[in-house]
């Protein structure tokens, strides 16, 4: 986004008879990036996307007048790294996934339809267009069969992109951190995190407990080696320098995507659901 988006969120609810589909997967082959490299990855692919539709609001998210839109309604790019089938093996990006609740119409198809390729700062990338739909068109555990963990439906979801904050840990004058009423430290990574997840309309998970790594390419990758800052845009600003990880349990199943923080429309903050025997790890 070209200006500062303000802090509201809001849950999307179709208007009766509104079949416009809110996905878009593509599979991604050539010199895709490492997972690492996702946000830098989004930004082209926003960019790309701006282009091809003549400036629609569902990629820009603003409005004719260069107002950001209300809500998060508009489109969200996340990569997946599924190791399946060959690929992925070095955590490698296998998909790109769009993601906009206020769903694409036929300006926004012909831009998608469009994206072949993303190239440059040694991104060279071709694109293709898996399907369209809704997330449950989409979502499901099992990667070989190319279902996407990213839309799943469940209860409990770990982070595959680092969350970063977009406030501060909260002192008094004597450095005394302030905490609410649960005892979590106001403007802290777990009271942010809750914070804009009920702001998105989730439910106030019964767990949030801290992850310190993503499984990448047959190892684990800790959170710092994730490009975290964007490189264009005036959005909303991290707190922070780093990512956090976390693996939430909701009170009942909820369908992805499950994603919040700074950077969220660019494809950090995301959350993949978790199997029933990863479950029991």
């Amino acid at each position: 986004m070209s200006t500062t988006q303000p802090e509201t969120y809001q849950v999307y609810s179709p208007a009766p008879g509104e079949n416009h589909p809110t996905v878009a997967r593509f599979i991604l082959s050539g010199r895709p990036p490492r997972l690492t490299e996702a946000l830098s990855l989004a930004e082209r692919a926003h960019a790309a996307l701006v282009e091809l539709s003549d400036g629609s609001s569902v990629f820009t998210g603003c409005d004719d007048s260069k107002m950001p839109l209300k809500g998060h309604t508009h489109a969200f790019i996340f990569s997946e790294s599924n190791q399946a089938s060959g690929r992925g093996q070095n955590g490698e990006i296998t998909h790109l996934t769009i993601y906009a609740p206020a769903g694409f119409d036929q300006r926004d198809r012909s831009a998608l339809e469009g994206l072949w390729e993303i190239r440059g700062s040694g991104i060279q990338v071709a694109l293709v267009l898996q399907g369209v739909g809704r997330p449950e068109d989409f979502g499901g555990a099992n990667v070989v069969r190319g279902q996407s963990p990213l839309l799943a439906e469940s209860r409990t979801w770990v982070s595959r992109t680092p969350f970063v904050s977009t406030r501060h840990p909260k002192v008094t004058r004597a450095g005394v951190p302030k905490r609410d009423e649960s005892g979590l430290q106001i403007g802290s990574p777990e009271h942010e995190l809750r914070r804009l997840l009920r702001l998105s309309g989730y439910p106030e998970p019964v767990a949030a407990k801290p992850v310190s790594v993503t499984a990448l390419g047959g190892r684990e990758v800790p959170w710092q080696e994730f490009c975290c800052r964007r490189t264009s845009g005036q959005g909303r600003r991290s707190a922070y320098d780093r990512g956090y990880g976390f693996r939430i349990e909701f009170p009942e199943a909820v369908r992805g995507p499950v994603a919040v923080g700074y950077g969220v429309h660019f494809g950090m903050g995301g959350f993949e659901a978790l199997s029933d025997s990863a479950k029991q790890l």
